[in-house]
């Protein structure tokens, strides 16, 4: 089986890309996909953002808006998963589609309409999202990205569960045709030797 984590910034045009692509992956992939989204809140990724779009670097109130909608996002995805990652990914992409760029502030009201409409528990939802947990989700998740090294999203580090100690790191996600035969090139030949460090860069 394969592990795919994907890194991205919740409110990038981008990484919303990204998502469908790895999404389709893994449907067509032989063999099975895990996929985690692993969504990266800091003013680095803000910054990068901001500077894509051509904003005003110094516009302080965007920037914290844009951090804060991105935030309430990523709390939201992370709530949801306790609910299944499926689910969560859904309400992440349904979250993420009326996003302009520059994203507009967070609105509770529309995360409220997804939720309900994807099927979550409602009350359960809002009680995880109340967690003073969900805070250190998203610092374990920084966590990951550190340990593995992303500094720019989208990014992405794909696994063998039958070789992990090995992996491939992804920090320029080609199209969605070049990415499957990565995966089946350097992953499912289980006769290539293994890569002298557990993450090689492509």
């Amino acid at each position: 089986m394969l592990e795919l984590f994907l890194f991205i910034n919740p409110i990038g045009t981008r990484c919303r890309e990204a998502e469908r692509a790895v999404q389709r992956l893994a449907k067509e992939l032989t063999q099975k996909v895990k996929l985690r989204f692993v969504p990266l809140v800091n003013f680095t990724v803000i910054d990068r953002y901001m500077a894509e779009l051509g904003l005003d670097a110094h516009d302080l109130d965007l920037r914290n808006q844009l951090f804060d909608t991105a935030y309430q996002i990523a709390v939201d995805y992370k709530a949801a998963q306790f609910q299944g990652n499926k689910k969560a990914r859904a309400l992440l992409l349904a979250e993420q589609a009326p996003l302009t760029c520059p994203a507009q502030a967070y609105d509770p009201q529309v995360a409220a309409e997804a939720v309900a409409a994807i099927g979550f528990d409602v009350v359960a939802f809002n009680e995880d999202r109340a967690r003073e947990a969900m805070h250190q989700c998203l610092c374990s998740d920084q966590a990951i990205a550190l340990e593995m090294a992303i500094t720019t999203t989208p990014a992405a580090v794909i696994f063998d569960t039958n070789k992990p100690q090995e992996g491939l790191r992804l920090e320029q996600l080609p199209s969605l045709h070049m990415l499957k035969r990565i995966c089946e090139k350097y992953l499912l030949q289980p006769e290539l030797p293994a890569p002298e460090a557990m993450l090689r860069v492509l």
